[in-house]
């Protein structure tokens, strides 16, 4: 191996781990957990266009943690936040598709950046919503997953997706 290729792969692997801590920083220091009482009772509704139309979580929202959804779950804002450094929109439509848009500015790198290609949604009934998100981490994975929350009301107007269990989450790495 030439000496130029070690250089280049040492290179490589430092950026790589580097980009992975920031990463991480941004993750667990942006975590912010709502409590929120739960009823988690649920019944088997049939979904109709209909009840789509009039559902509650239908609409736009901004959210700005949206890396820990299979831990604990997520809020969805009403209003924009003004000083948040990652920013997305979930736009929940009538026929049950989740229009994903990153709206972060920049990025100091571009490893490990949420890409939502597809997204699904349905009630289960009782505010029981299964999710499904097709997507990727930029140069670290590829996943899909499903999972079921409650949804609830917070103080503030906004709602918080309060994570039930994850009923499926297939992860495959970049590099596999």
């Amino acid at each position: 191996m030439k000496i130029q290729d070690k250089i280049l792969l040492i290179l490589t692997v430092v950026l790589f781990y580097s980009c992975n801590e920031k990463q991480n920083k941004v993750e667990t220091s942006s975590i912010k957990i709502a409590e929120a009482k739960t009823d988690f009772n649920k019944t088997d509704i049939s979904k109709t266009e209909e009840k789509l139309e009039s559902d509650k979580i239908i609409g736009k929202y901004y959210v700005d943690n949206f890396y820990h959804y299979l831990k604990s779950g997520f809020e969805l804002k009403i209003k924009k936040p003004k000083d948040d450094f990652i920013l997305y929109t979930f736009e929940f439509k009538n026929d049950g598709k989740v229009i994903f848009k990153d709206l972060t500015e920049f990025y100091d790198c571009g490893n490990g950046i949420l890409s939502i290609k597809k997204g699904n949604w349905k009630s289960n009934g009782n505010g029981i919503y299964e999710l499904t998100f097709d997507g990727e981490y930029g140069l670290e994975s590829e996943f899909h997953t499903v999972s079921e929350y409650q949804l609830a009301d917070l103080k503030n107007g906004n709602l918080r997706m309060k994570l039930i269990k994850v009923i499926e989450n297939k992860k495959k790495l970049a590099w596999e």
